[in-house]
């Protein structure tokens, strides 16, 4: 059975070794803590090993008044991929949007990403016609 729970202070351990391995950043126990305080960091875990992982920020829109999740660092292990982790994930997500009146959902992803982009599209997500600039300090 996939479960899906929160990040708890006794799993960021294995969430950075997560992280490290997906995303190939390098982060301290210090920043995960904060994180973890703000946000809502959904992992499931397999041997009490973090597996896969998604972030929802909550987000105000103000002008349309509205509530929103930003995800971000959505990942599973490659050996864990194509098993339903990431759907499972999606489930829980979709469960937190009716509870806490969520009016949407909005991620980034690189244009590179097009197995993530289909698996998007099968979640119902729409590509919003924008170009996201930034500039660095």
């Amino acid at each position: 059975m996939i479960e899906v729970e929160v990040l708890k202070k006794k799993d960021i351990a294995s969430y950075i070794d997560f992280i490290k391995e997906i995303f190939d950043y390098n982060v301290d126990s210090s920043a995960i803590e904060k994180l973890i305080r703000k946000n809502k960091v959904l992992i499931i875990k397999r041997d009490e090993r973090v597996v896969a992982s998604a972030t929802l920020e909550e987000r105000f829109e103000y002008i349309k008044n509205q509530k929103f999740y930003y995800l971000s660092y959505l990942g599973v292990l490659k050996e864990y991929r194509r098993r339903g982790y990431a759907t499972k994930i999606f489930e829980k997500i979709n469960e937190l949007v009716q509870e806490n009146n969520i009016s949407y959902l909005e991620l980034t992803s690189g244009n590179q990403r097009r197995v993530a982009h289909y698996f998007y599209k099968s979640k119902d997500f729409k590509i919003k016609d924008t170009t996201v600039f930034v500039k660095f300090y």
